[in-house]
């Protein structure tokens, strides 16, 4: 460590050089040692920097006074720019050195370096960058309340001279929420210090740059995007920066959307990640996995514990932790929103609002047009319910984009599915809207049958996806929602007893009935191709409800057999869309996927959000579950997947096994954990 002894006159103070002997002082009055002065020495008017002399800071430099170390910079910056580089390397040097360090300089001495530097910050031009990044990048946030107020003046000092250093300070603060600084990062007459009182002082500082400097924000959203954790980062990373960036938003108003956007569209990469890695496991890998994360997240702490043991896993075992931990840190990350975003909605009425808007532009511009979006989406659902005009426009926007003509097929045929999967689950969707939406999906779909049954010559996905999207939303919405659709003498929906003991057959909202017989006994043939476990389900609870027999149909559609031409343009888009466990074979890879987008919601810390907002799918009162019959069918199933002699009944008895298959997705579960495709 370097620095000048005192001297009764500060201008005659210069710093010293490093060498191997000790700490020397060279005045330019030699009338104290006149028999040692040589005549060369008198006529010399400035101090000669040996090499060879070790400079060491002494017990009571720490306490030398503020305008000696004032002149001291000032004249190693001047040195500098004349290219003597020495005591501006020391200076430099006082800010790199490592604070536990026992040779590193006092807090208290440091500050002083710091406030003379904030008095010649107008001689810190781009040749000082090293000096001007070591002081950036210094051990500051955990000292004394007076050293980091000296930090924050200088870097408002130097950000109002040289803006061209804004960059380099915010790319600093910012990167501290992703690597959190030590609290032991001090000298030892720092006091102690809490790690959330650090994480305060570092917004404390980025809050005052943005209110300082008007073109901060600007350069500070590139930062955020640069520092994100990425994708395989741990849990407590994510969180921990997520957090930050969050905090940032509340007192940088111009940049919220942004940092809502960026949290999103990480997440659904996250998300989507998750559903990719596990397609190729076996069918109840969901199930098992996030049991698994719930044990792995109760038991994070011991991670040190676990390390011998991860040398020891083979590939398979060590993949299926990859995806527990990603599991797990989507469902604390998805826990950390619906926590922050509810606190707006309960408290501020106007930014509720504003964070409800951002909410909808995220779901059109990345949740949306992602195909394995699996839980991301859930933000939207609960928040949408929160009141019935935020229901209104996110149901709007779903059908502006499912029926405008003008946008991509794709993502019409998505959005026909957020529309029917949102309104069939949200408990707090009312019956009115419920209503509303089965009325303006019967619409479109009258609109689009009458447009092209004339030219059709059968069913065809290809051709006619949006008209098979409304189709099956529409039988889904049946399944979930029948109740809201039949008419009562008093307007409210009939209770158990009134299905059970009902004579004769009800009244149906509207022409719900006539418009869906029609299509369904359409030359489009929506049965045939809309996913077998919905159809299934939907042809039961009709006949039971004595809606729609559609029995004979579904028979006779057995024997259609789809070409493959037909759909084999069509499945490169969402047609053929494939969430993790559903992919398909044979003929079935040509129907309408079975997906919908808020089907049950598995992770176990962030679903407490979700439990009161979401209808799990229940039994038509009085209608037989038929576990009996449906277990005798699966095994006359095994029966004829051995007997592959034949290809033509093998492919028959394929068609059949879908069938029979569906029976069991829907009915057989009571807490949603079970229904349709994952």
């Amino acid at each position: 460590m370097v620095s000048l002894a005192s001297t009764n006159r500060a201008v005659d103070v210069v710093a010293p050089s490093v060498g191997s002997g000790s700490l020397k002082r060279k005045n330019l009055d030699h009338s104290s040692d006149p028999e040692h002065a040589t005549p060369g020495q008198l006529k010399r008017r400035r101090v000669a920097f040996n090499p060879d002399v070790d400079v060491r800071i002494l017990s009571d430099d720490n306490d030398k006074s503020l305008e000696l170390v004032n002149e001291e910079v000032r004249r190693a910056i001047e040195k500098h720019a004349a290219g003597e580089k020495a005591a501006y390397d020391l200076i430099k040097g006082l800010f790199k050195e490592d604070p536990k360090s026992p040779s590193a300089p006092l807090t208290r001495l440091l500050q002083k370096y710091l406030v003379a530097l904030s008095n010649h910050v107008h001689l810190l031009d781009y040749s000082c960058k090293g000096l001007v990044h070591a002081i950036i990048d210094c051990s500051w946030v955990a000292r004394n309340d007076g050293f980091v107020r000296s930090y924050r003046a200088f870097l408002h000092s130097l950000l109002s001279i040289q803006s061209g250093f804004m960059s380099t300070v915010l790319q600093s603060l910012v990167g501290m929420f992703l690597n959190a600084p030590s609290i032991k990062a001090k000298q030892q007459d720092d006091p102690p210090i809490e790690r959330v009182r650090v994480e305060a002082r570092i917004h404390e500082c980025l809050r005052s740059i943005l209110r300082h400097n008007s073109m901060a924000s600007t350069v500070l959203a590139p930062a955020l995007i640069h520092n994100f954790p990425y994708p395989d980062d741990d849990a407590k990373t994510h969180v921990r920066y997520i957090r930050n960036v969050l905090k940032v938003a509340d007192y940088c108003p111009e940049l919220k959307g942004q940092i809502f956007s960026l949290v999103t569209d990480k997440l659904v990469k996250i998300d989507v990640q998750i559903q990719v890695d596990m397609e190729e496991l076996e069918d109840d890998i969901e199930e098992r996995l996030v049991g698994d994360a719930i044990n792995e997240a109760e038991e994070d702490d011991s991670d040190n514990d676990s390390v011998a043991s991860e040398d020891s896993l083979d590939p398979e075992e060590q993949r299926l932790k990859d995806i527990r931990q990603a599991v797990s840190k989507l469902d604390t990350i998805m826990d950390l929103l619906f926590t922050h975003y509810n606190a707006i909605f309960t408290e501020n009425r106007f930014e509720a609002d504003d964070l409800f808007e951002s909410l909808l532009a995220q779901f059109a511009t990345t949740i949306l047009p992602t195909y394995r979006s699996r839980h991301t989406q859930f933000l939207l659902f609960h928040f949408s319910q929160t009141s019935p005009d935020r229901t209104e426009q996110f149901a709007g926007l779903c059908s502006q984009v499912a029926f405008d003509q003008n946008r991509p097929h794709i993502l019409r045929v998505a959005a026909a599915a957020y529309l029917g999967s949102f309104i069939a689950r949200g408990a707090h969707v009312s019956s009115a809207t419920v209503r509303a939406v089965f009325d303006l999906l019967c619409h479109h779909l009258e609109v689009q049958r009458a447009t092209h049954e004339h030219s059709c010559k059968g069913p065809d996905l290809r051709r006619y996806g949006t008209y098979y999207a409304i189709s099956q939303a529409l039988l889904y919405l049946f399944c979930f929602r029948w109740r809201d659709l039949i008419v009562t003498p008093d307007g409210a929906p009939p209770s158990d007893q009134d299905i059970v003991y009902h004579d004769g057959d009800f009244t149906w909202y509207h022409t719900t009935q006539e418009t869906i017989r029609r299509n369904i006994f359409s030359k489009l043939n929506p049965l045939k191709i809309c996913a077998p476990t919905i159809v299934s389900q939907f042809a039961r609870m009709a006949h039971h409800l004595r809606f729609l027999y559609v029995y004979p149909l579904i028979e006779t559609n057995k024997r259609v057999r789809l070409a493959r031409s037909l759909a084999s343009g069509y499945l490169a888009g969402l047609g053929g869309r494939e969430t993790a466990l559903n992919a398909k074979k044979g003929e079935a890879g040509f129907l309408l996927d079975a997906y919908f987008p808020f089907d049950p919601y598995v992770l176990p810390q962030s679903r407490r959000w979700l439990e009161e907002d979401y209808v799990s799918w229940k039994p038509v009162p009085g209608m037989p579950v038929e576990k009996e019959e449906d277990s005798d069918e699966e095994d006359e199933d095994e029966d004829e997947e051995d007997d592959e002699d034949d290809e033509e009944s093998s492919s028959d008895s394929e068609a059949e096994e879908v069938d029979d298959d569906v029976g069991g997705d829907l009915e057989l579960e009571d807490d949603g954990s079970t229904e349709t495709s994952l």
